[in-house]
C-alpha cells in the first residue's frame, strides 16, 4: 500500500506544480473611459455553449447600473471577452448568450479579482456548470495581464558545481580548493611540449602513458572520446604530465571533440566556430551519471561525483591528490518573466543578466552587477560579459577559471500536448563549451565539443530537438597528439531530431513519456567549460518547475471509487484547513492556485485556509506581519500543525514531502499533520515542502438485474436489453441531481465493462450488473430505455428504479422485469425467376421459418425460387427480431426474367440490338423486366446494368449501360453491336438488368429493393456477310483480319458518304443478305468506294467457303490481279487461285459489280491480295466492298433461321451455263447447242399480256456488253455463245422482255425451305429518252400460271441483296414442283437506264432443273425457236492457231452420227470479232477413216490476236444446221 501511494504522490505533486498559464489577452493596453471600469471574461476550454456572452452589472445596493448587454470579443482570442461597465459597479452576472434563458453565473464580486488596474484587470473565468437544485455556471476571479512582467522573485534551481584544477594551482602548494588568482598558469616547457595549463588533469583523463612506436596506444584510454582541457588548437598542448615530470601524448585524441570546427560563412572573411560535436557521451544516464557512448559500464569522470587523481608515474595514481572538486547542494538563481497570458519563462543569460558567483566561504551563489569580460568580444561569437562562477567581481584575466562544470537538476511537469495556454513549451540553450541535457535520464539535447557559442532548442509541443549546427567527430587518428591537424576536416549541418528518434528502454516512446501529465519529469543539464578564451551560458525554459517554500495540497484518492465517478468525486467537495506553528504570528498570506488556470491572493482568518480541492492548492505562504528584521517569510526549522476540517464521507492520510528530493519527511493517518519545516541549523537557503492531505471516499455497491415475466423466449436469451444508469452524488441533499456517467461495472461477477457517457449499457435476461465504488450518500437510478418503436417488449411494472442512499459497504439490488410482444410486418421482394434468392427480413434475427408457399414457389436454405417469370407468389414467415420480439407476416415474391438472345448479322455494320420490332427481336423484348402484378407502391423500374464479353471475344463489341427499359422492352438509348473484324465465329456475352423498386436504391443483398436478372447474348455472322470498303478502317491491326488493308500511296476514298452512318437491323426473321440499310442508292454502296490506281494493293483475310469482290466497272477502269492463299499451318499459306480480271466496261458505269467470285467449297482461312493493274485504256479501279460466304461453314449454326441453316449458294449464271464455263482465256470446253449440258435454268423470252402458254419463249435475250466503237449502251443477245463471251462474269442482266426460269422440286419440310434471289439495279446505259431520268425502284416479279408477272419485292438499290421468292405466286406443276420464272425489269420506257441484275440463288430444301427438261414446264414455253432435231455434235478439239495462218487440219470435231451419208463433209465456221460481229471463215473438212464420224478441219486463222468465240455448224444439201457447237479459238503470233 505504501509503494502504491508513492506513485500516487507523483501525480499530487504534478497537480501542485502545474503552472499552466492564466489567460491569453489582447496586445494593446486597454484605456478606461471616464466613469467606467473594464472587466474581462474567459471561457475555459472545457466549457461549451458560451457563444455571445452578456454582462449585467450591479452596485453595492444590488441596483442594476448596466442592464444585460453583449460583451466584445478580444482581438486574436477565441475565448476572452471585454466590457466597460459603470465605475460604481461592484458585482456582475455573466450569461452565455446575452439572454436570461440559458443559465447564468451568480452575482460575483469584482474586488475578489485583486487586480491593480494598471497592468492587470479583473477577469472572471467560467469553468463548470453546477447541477442539481442550485444550477448555475461556476468559476473564479483571476486577472488579465496586458504585457510581460519581470517578477522580483528569483526561481532557484538545484545545482552542483565542479572545479577542474589547473597546473598552476596544483603546483603551488597543492592549492586545489577554494578561490585562486592564478587560473591561467604559466608556460612550463615552451619548446616542444607547449604550455598546456591542464597537463596533470589531461594526463589523468588520457590514462596510462605507455604507448607503442606509433606514438600512442588507444587501448590505454578507457574513454571513446576523452574530453581534454586547455587550448587544444595548438598541437604542442596535446600532452599530459605525470607527477614525476614525464610528458606523453594524449591518448584517443579526437580533434573534432576537442577543437572547434572552423567553417566559412556567407559573410566574407567570417568563420563559424559554433558547431556542436555529438555522440561524445552515452544516450542515457546510469544511476544519474554520464557514461561512455560505446560502453555504458564506463562512467565518464567529468560529473561522476568522484575526484580525479593524477598519475605519479606511468602506472601508478596518487589517490591523495585531487584534480577536481565538487560543491553540491547549491541553488542557482533564475529570473522569472510573466507574459500577458500569465505564462512564466525562467531564464538566465550571462551576457545580459546579472553575474552569478560562488561564495566559497558560505557555500552559496550570489548575484553581482559586475561581470568578468570574455576574451573574444569583437567577432560576434561570444557576448562581452562572460560566465565565470568560480571567480569574483573584478578579477583580472589571469585569474579567470576556465575549467569548471555546472549540473542543473530541474523537476518539472508538462501538459499532454506540450503547450501552455496555446504556447509551445520549450527549453533553450546558447553558449559554450559542452552542454548535454537529459530528461528522465535520456539524452535529448546533445551539444558537446569545445565550440564557441552554439544554440539548441527542445520543443515539447512539436516533439522535436534542434541544434543549430552539429557533426559527429571522427575518433582518434594516428599521432594526432603530435603532428595531427589543428582542426578536424569535417563539416556540420543543422541537426533536427524528433522525439521518435530518442531511444527508450521501458517499452514506451519518448513522446509517450513526455505526454504523461501525471508524471514529474527531471531535467539534468551538464554544462562544462574547458576550452579557454570565453565562457557564456544562456538558458531559458517555460515548463512548470516545482515551486519553493510551503505548499498545502489536497488529493482525493479515488482508487476505491468507480472509474466513471473519479473525476467528479475528485472535485466534488472543498476542504478547509487550519494552519498553526510555533511562531507567535498566527495569520498568513498565501496564493490559491487553481491547477495553473488562475491564482487568487488570500489571507487566513484564524489560520484557516478555505476551499482547497483536488485541483486547488495553496502556495507561497508568508506571515501577514513582518518580524523585527522586516522578514515575512517562513523560517526554516519552524514546527507546524495543519488540521483538516472533518468530513465523514472520507478517510484521511497525510504526507510531508521535500519536493527537491521527493523524499517523504513525515506521514500519518487522520486529519492532523505535524512536522518541522526543515532543520534550523541547515545551511540550505530554500526549503520546498509539500503537505498533502489524501482523502479516500467511502463507497458501496448498487446492483442492477434484468428479469422476465414467465419464460424467456429462446430468441431473447442472448439479447442484450438497453438501460441507462444515473447517479445523484449527494442523494437527499439534491444539490447535484441525477446525471449520467461512464460507470464501470461487472456482469455476474466476471467481465468488466463501462457504460457509455450517457449512462447507457446492456444486460441479458438473468444477468446482474454490479456498480461498485458508489460514494456514500449517493443514490442510483436505473431506467430501461425503449426500442425504436417501443413495442418489441414491454416493461412489467415501472421502467425505472431508484436505490436508497449508499452507505459504507452497502450492497443493494434494483430489478426491472420485461415481457415479450409480437409485431406483424408484411414484406415484398423481387427475384429472378428460376434462381434461388436468399432473403430474410431485416428485422428477423433468429428463429426464421417459412411456410405456406403458393404453387410454383419453393424455399430452401438457399432462398426463394419462383418457377415462372411475371408471377406473384406468397409465403408466410415468422421469427424474432433483434430485440427478441416476435415478427411475422406474408412475403410477396415478384418474379422477373431477362432474355437470352442470339443475333445473326449479315453486314459489317453496327446494329442497335435493343430496337424493338413486331417479331420481338429487341434485346429486351420477350423478357420480364416488369411484373404485371407489381403495381402501385410495389411498381419497379428496369435498367440495363452491365454487358460482359466472353474473354474469347475478338471480333465484335456490344456497348451500353445504365439504359432505362420500358414495360414493352423498349430502351431509351441504343445498345450497340459493332463488328471489329471479319466475323467467322460465335461470340458470347452476358448482361444484367437491374429491377429496382420505385423510390429505392438497389441493394444487391436486399431483394426488398429489387433484383438483378441475368441474360445472354450470342452474335455470329450469317451465311453471307457484306463488308464495306472502309469497314473498321480505324483498326490498327494490319494482318487483314479486321479490315481491308490498303497499301501503296495510290489509294483514296472516292465519293460522298451518306448523311448518316448505315446501321443494320437487329431483325432475325429476314432472309440473310438483305437489310433496309441498303434499300436505296444506285451508285457505290454507302455512297463511297476505294479508288486504287496502278500498283495500289488491298489485302483481306477471312474464314469461309468463298468471297466476292465488289467493284465499279466503267470504260475507264483497269484490271485487278488477285492472289488467293489458303492457310495450311500456324503461319503457312498456299496459293489456291491466281488471276486477273479486266473491269473495263464499254457501255458506261456499272456499280457494285461482283468482279471476282470464288467458291472453294471447303471452309478455311484465306488471304486475298488485290492489286490494281494498268490496262491499255485505264489504270484505276474502284473497290466497293467484299462479300464473304459461309464464315461458319456450309452447315451454318443452330441459331440461324431454319431455312438459312445449311442453305446453298449458286450463281444464276452457273445455273444457266451448266457445264459451260467462262474463264479468263475463253470458254472452257465445248457448247453443242443453245441448251448447255448440265444447265439447270434457262433464259426465256417474256411478252407481258400474252395468253397462257404464249408469255414465255425459248432462247430469251440477255443483256451483254456492246464493244462496237462509240457504243455507250449494252446490247441484247439470245446467243449463249455471245452471252458467255460478252455477258457479265457473275451476273445475269434481264430487262422486261426476258426472264430466268428453273424448276424447283421440294425435298424437305415446307417450314425449312427457301428460295432467295440476289438482285439489284444495274445501270447498263440503255435509255429510250434523250436524257436519262433517275431510277427509283422496280418490281422483282415472278410469273404465275395465268401469265401475269406478280411482284414479290421492290428493288431500289444497286447493292445486291437477297429477296425471298413466294412460290405461291409461281407456277405449280404438281408433285411439289414449281416452275419459277423470275421476270426481268427495266425503266427504259420512262427514260431510265437501269434493269435488274441477278447474281445468286440461295436455296434450301429444293432441287433445281432446267425447264427445257420438264414436260410440265415446257407447256408454258413457246419452244418453236428450237430445232426439232436434237444436237448431233459430241465434242470439238480446237488447239491454238497462228495469226493469218492455215490450221492444216489441226482441229477436229466429232458427231454422234453420219449426217453427210456419202456426201462430202462440209462445215461452216463463225468467229466473233472485237466488235462483237459474227464473221464466217471458210473451212475444208476430211473424215478420219479409222474413227467413226470424226472430221479434221482446215481453215485460215483471222488476222488478229486474242481469244475468239467460235460456232461450228454442219452443212447438208446446202443448208446450214441450226444445231452448232461452240468453243474458244486462241490466235497467237
Amino acid at each position: 500500500m505504501r509503494k502504491k501511494f508513492k506513485k500516487r504522490l507523483l501525480g499530487i505533486i504534478l497537480t501542485i506544480l502545474m503552472v499552466v498559464s492564466v489567460i491569453p489577452v489582447q496586445q494593446v493596453q486597454p484605456v478606461k473611459a471616464a466613469d467606467t471600469q473594464i472587466i474581462y471574461l474567459e471561457i475555459s476550454g472545457e466549457v461549451t455553449g458560451w457563444t455571445t456572452p452578456g454582462v449585467h452589472a450591479l452596485d453595492a445596493s444590488g441596483t442594476p447600473v448596466n442592464k444585460l448587454f453583449a460583451m466584445e470579443k478580444v482581438a486574436d482570442s477565441d475565448n476572452i471577452y471585454k466590457a466597460e461597465i459603470a465605475e460604481n459597479a461592484t458585482k456582475v452576472i455573466f450569461t452565455p448568450d446575452n439572454t436570461w434563458n440559458t443559465g447564468e453565473t451568480n452575482a460575483v464580486s469584482i474586488r475578489d479579482a485583486n487586480a491593480d488596474l494598471k497592468t492587470t484587470y479583473p477577469c472572471y473565468k467560467v469553468t463548470s456548470f453546477q447541477k442539481g437544485s442550485k444550477q448555475c455556471w461556476k468559476g473564479h476571479w483571476t486577472t488579465y495581464s496586458t504585457g510581460d512582467e519581470v517578477l522580483k522573485e528569483r526561481f532557484y534551481v538545484s545545482t552542483n558545481l565542479v572545479d577542474y584544477i589547473n597546473d598552476a594551482r596544483f603546483d603551488s602548494g597543492n592549492k586545489t580548493r577554494g578561490y585562486s588568482d592564478n587560473n591561467q598558469g604559466t608556460v612550463v616547457d615552451g619548446s616542444e611540449k607547449g604550455a598546456n595549463v591542464y597537463s596533470y588533469l589531461d594526463a589523468a583523463i588520457s590514462g596510462s602513458p605507455w604507448y607503442n612506436s606509433s606514438g600512442q596506444d588507444s587501448k590505454a584510454c578507457q574513454y571513446t572520446y576523452p574530453l581534454y582541457f586547455g587550448n587544444m588548437f595548438d598541437t604542442k598542448n596535446r600532452y599530459g604530465r605525470m607527477l614525476n615530470g614525464n610528458w606523453y601524448g594524449l591518448n584517443n585524441f579526437s580533434v573534432g571533440a576537442n577543437v572547434a570546427l572552423e567553417e566559412k560563412t556567407t559573410t566574407e572573411g567570417k568563420c563559424f566556430y559554433g558547431a556542436a560535436a555529438q555522440g561524445l557521451v552515452g544516450d542515457k544516464l546510469v544511476d544519474g551519471k554520464m557514461v561512455d557512448p560505446m560502453n555504458s559500464s564506463v562512467v565518464l569522470p567529468y560529473f561522476s561525483g568522484e575526484a580525479i587523481h593524477p598519475y605519479k608515474n606511468g602506472s601508478e595514481i596518487d589517490n591523495n591528490k585531487n584534480l577536481s572538486e565538487y560543491y553540491n547542494g547549491l541553488q542557482f538563481p533564475f529570473k522569472q518573466t510573466k507574459d500577458k497570458n500569465g505564462v512564466i519563462t525562467y531564464s538566465y543569460d550571462s551576457g545580459k543578466d546579472y553575474a552569478v558567483y560562488y561564495n566559497f566561504e558560505k557555500n552559496c551563489f550570489y548575484e553581482s552587477p559586475e561581470h568578468i569580460k570574455n576574451e573574444t568580444t569583437n567577432d560576434g561569437t561570444a557576448p562581452e560579459d562572460g560566465f565565470y562562477p568560480l571567480n569574483k567581481p573584478g578579477d583580472p584575466r589571469k585569474a579567470v577559471n576556465m575549467g569548471f562544470g555546472t549540473e542543473f537538476t530541474i523537476p518539472f511537469t508538462l501538459s499532454k500536448d506540450g503547450k501552455i495556454n496555446g504556447k509551445d513549451i520549450t527549453f533553450n540553450f546558447t553558449g559554450d563549451d559542452d552542454v548535454w541535457v537529459f530528461i528522465d535520464d535520456y539524452l535529448v539535447l546533445d551539444m558537446g565539443g569545445a565550440h564557441r557559442m552554439a544554440r539548441g532548442t527542445i520543443d515539447f509541443a512539436q516533439k522535436n530537438v534542434t541544434v543549430e549546427r552539429a557533426f559527429t567527430p571522427d575518433k582518434s587518428t594516428t599521432a594526432a597528439w603530435k603532428d595531427g591537424a589543428t582542426r578536424a576536416n569535417q563539416t556540420s549541418t543543422e541537426r533536427l531530431k524528433t522525439f521518435a528518434d530518442i531511444k527508450t528502454d521501458n517499452g514506451k516512446t519518448f513522446a509517450d513519456i513526455m505526454a504523461n501529465d501525471s508524471k514529474v519529469h527531471t531535467l539534468k543539464m551538464f554544462y562544462m567549460e574547458r576550452g579557454m578564451f570565453d565562457s557564456n551560458m544562456s538558458v531559458s525554459f517555460n515548463f512548470s518547475p516545482i515551486p519553493s517554500g510551503l505548499t498545502l495540497s489536497k488529493d482525493v484518492d479515488t482508487k476505491p471509487v468507480n472509474d466513471g465517478l473519479k473525476s467528479v468525486v475528485e472535485t466534488k467537495d472543498n476542504f478547509d484547513f487550519t494552519v498553526t506553528d510555533t511562531d507567535p504570528r498566527i495569520e498568513y498570506n498565501y496564493e490559491k492556485d487553481y491547477n495553473g488556470t488562475g491564482i487568487e491572493s488570500e489571507t487566513t482568518k484564524d489560520g484557516v485556509v478555505k476551499g482547497l480541492a483536488d485541483n486547488v492548492y495553496a502556495k507561497n505562504f508568508e506571515y501577514t506581519e513582518a518580524d523585527s528584521k522586516g522578514n515575512k517569510g517562513l523560517k526554516i526549522g519552524t514546527d507546524f500543525t495543519i488540521t483538516e476540517k472533518e468530513n465523514s464521507n472520507y478517510s484521511t492520510r497525510w504526507f510531508v514531502t521535500d519536493i527537491s528530493t521527493l523524499a517523504t519527511k513525515e506521514s500519518g493517518s487522520g486529519r492532523i499533520s505535524t512536522f518541522k519545516l526543515g532543520e534550523a541549523g541547515s545551511d540550505v537557503t530554500k526549503v520546498n515542502y509539500n503537505v498533502n492531505f489524501v482523502n479516500t471516499p467511502k463507497v458501496g455497491t448498487v446492483n442492477i438485474t434484468k428479469a422476465w415475466d414467465g419464460d424467456v423466449p429462446d430468441t431473447l436469451k442472448n439479447t442484450e436489453f438497453p438501460f441507462k444508469v444515473e447517479v445523484d452524488l449527494d442523494g437527499v441533499a439534491d444539490e447535484y441531481g441525477y446525471s449520467p456517467y461512464p460507470l464501470e461495472y461487472t456482469v455476474d461477477g466476471k467481465d468488466s465493462y463501462t457504460t457509455e457517457a450517457d449512462g447507457s449499457f446492456k444486460l441479458k435476461c438473468g444477468q446482474k450488473a454490479a456498480f461498485k465504488g458508489i460514494p456514500i450518500g449517493a443514490t442510483v437510478k436505473v431506467t430501461e430505455t425503449k426500442t425504436t418503436d417501443g413495442k418489441s417488449w414491454v416493461v412489467s411494472g415501472q421502467e425505472f428504479k431508484e436505490s436508497a442512499a449508499v452507505t459504507d459497504g452497502s450492497n443493494e439490488t434494483l430489478t426491472i422485469t420485461n415481457a415479450t410482444m409480437t409485431i406483424p410486418s408484411d414484406k415484398v421482394i423481387y427475384v429472378e425467376a428460376g434462381k434461388d434468392t436468399f432473403y430474410k427480413p431485416a428485422n428477423v434475427e433468429t428463429g426464421y421459418t417459412v411456410s405456406k408457399m403458393s404453387d410454383g414457389l419453393t424455399y430452401t436454405d438457399k432462398g426463394f425460387n419462383g418457377a415462372e417469370p411475371n408471377k406473384s407468389y406468397t409465403a408466410n414467415y415468422t421469427g424474432f427480431n433483434s430485440d427478441g420480439a416476435i415478427v411475422n407476416g406474408t412475403i410477396t415474391v415478384y418474379t422477373y426474367q431477362a432474355t437470352d438472345k442470339a443475333y445473326v448479322f449479315d453486314y459489317g455494320l453496327e446494329s442497335n440490338i435493343a430496337e424493338t420490332n413486331k417479331n420481338n427481336d429487341g434485346l429486351f423484348q420477350g423478357g420480364t423486366f416488369y411484373n404485371e402484378e407489381a403495381t402501385g407502391d410495389m411498381a419497379t423500374t428496369a435498367k440495363l446494368g452491365t454487358i460482359t464479353p466472353a474473354k474469347e471475344n475478338t471480333q465484335t463489341t456490344i456497348s451500353g449501360s445504365n439504359i432505362a427499359i420500358d414495360s414493352v422492352g423498349k430502351a431509351d438509348s441504343p445498345v450497340t453491336f459493332k463488328p471489329i473484324a471479319f466475323m467467322d465465329k460465335v461470340e458470347n456475352y452476358t448482361y444484367t438488368a437491374n429491377i429496382t423498386k420505385n423510390g429505392k436504391t438497389l441493394d444487391p443483398k436486399d431483394p426488398e429493393t429489387g433484383t438483378t436478372v441475368n441474360g445472354t447474348i450470342k452474335t455470329m455472322p450469317a451465311n453471307v456477310v457484306y463488308y464495306e470498303d472502309d469497314f473498321n478502317a480505324g483498326s490498327e491491326t494490319t494482318d487483314g483480319t479486321t479490315k481491308i488493308v490498303y497499301t501503296g500511296t495510290a489509294s483514296s476514298k472516292e465519293g460522298t458518304s451518306p448523311d448518316v452512318d448505315l446501321t443494320q437491323s437487329n431483325g432475325q426473321t429476314e432472309q440473310y443478305g438483305h437489310d433496309d440499310a441498303y434499300t436505296t442508292g444506285t451508285g457505290d454502296s454507302n455512297g463511297t468506294s476505294r479508288k486504287m490506281t496502278d500498283g495500289a494493293q488491298a489485302t483481306f483475310t477471312f474464314t469461309g467457303t468463298g468471297f466476292d469482290v465488289i467493284a465499279r466497272t466503267t470504260s475507264k477502269t483497269a484490271g485487278i490481279t488477285y492472289i488467293v492463299s489458303k492457310k495450311v499451318g500456324d503461319d503457312s499459306w498456299k496459293a489456291v487461285s491466281v488471276g486477273t480480271v479486266d473491269t473495263y466496261y464499254a457501255n458506261g458505269d456499272l456499280y457494285q459489280i461482283p468482279v471476282i467470285h470464288k467458291d472453294f467449297e471447303e471452309k478455311a482461312t484465306y488471304r486475298v491480295k488485290l492489286r490494281a493493274t494498268k490496262s491499255d485504256v485505264a489504270s484505276v479501279i474502284y473497290l466497293d466492298g467484299i462479300r464473304i460466304y459461309n464464315p461458319l461453314g456450309k452447315e451454318g449454326n443452330e441459331n440461324y433461321i431454319d431455312n438459312e441453316e445449311g442453305a446453298t449458294f449458286v450463281k444464276v449464271s452457273d445455273l444457266v451455263l451448266g457445264n459451260g464455263k467462262v474463264t479468263e482465256t475463253g470458254i472452257d470446253g465445248a457448247i453443242t447447242n443453245q441448251v448447255i449440258d448440265g444447265s439447270k435454268a434457262a433464259i426465256l423470252g417474256y411478252a407481258e399480256g400474252e395468253e397462257e402458254g404464249k408469255a414465255l419463249s425459248a432462247l430469251g435475250y440477255t443483256i451483254v456488253e456492246d464493244n462496237t466503237n462509240g457504243s455507250v449502251s449494252s446490247t441484247n443477245s439470245n446467243s449463249i455463245l455471245q452471252y458467255l463471251q460478252a455477258g457479265p462474269n457473275n451476273e445475269v442482266y434481264l430487262d422486261d422482255s426476258a426472264a430466268v426460269a428453273f424448276v424447283a422440286k421440294a425435298d424437305s419440310n415446307e417450314a425449312n425451305r427457301t428460295i432467295q434471289v440476289e438482285a439489284k439495279l444495274a445501270n447498263l446505259g440503255q435509255c429510250n429518252g434523250e436524257e436519262p431520268v433517275q431510277s427509283k425502284e422496280m418490281a422483282l416479279r415472278v410469273l404465275g400460271a395465268d401469265g401475269i408477272a406478280n411482284a414479290v419485292a421492290q428493288v431500289k438499290s444497286s447493292t445486291a441483296m437477297y429477296y425471298s421468292i413466294d412460290l405461291t405466286k409461281c407456277i405449280d406443276l404438281g408433285n411439289d414442283q414449281y416452275l419459277v420464272v423470275i421476270v426481268g425489269n427495266s425503266d427504259y420506257e420512262p427514260g431510265g437506264t437501269h434493269c435488274i441484275s441477278f447474281t445468286n440463288i440461295k436455296y434450301k430444301g429444293y432441287e433445281f432443273s432446267s425447264p427445257y427438261e420438264n414436260d410440265a414446264a415446257k407447256k408454258y414455253i413457246d419452244m418453236s425457236a428450237f430445232a426439232t432435231n436434237s444436237t448431233k455434235f459430241v465434242s470439238i478439239d480446237f488447239p491454238s492457231v497462228h495469226k493469218n495462218v492455215w490450221s492444216n487440219y489441226k482441229c477436229s470435231v466429232t458427231l454422234n452420227e453420219n449426217v453427210f451419208e456419202d456426201a462430202t463433209p462440209k462445215f461452216k465456221l463463225y468467229y466473233k470479232n472485237i466488235n462483237g460481229d459474227l464473221k464466217p471463215i471458210s473451212v475444208t473438212a476430211k473424215k478420219i477413216p479409222e474413227e467413226q464420224n470424226k472430221y479434221l478441219l482446215r481453215f485460215r486463222a483471222p488476222n488478229a490476236l486474242g481469244n475468239f468465240a467460235v460456232e461450228l455448224h454442219y452443212v447438208v444439201n446446202g443448208e446450214e444446221s441450226t444445231d452448232y457447237i461452240a468453243t474458244t479459238m486462241t490466235v497467237t503470233r
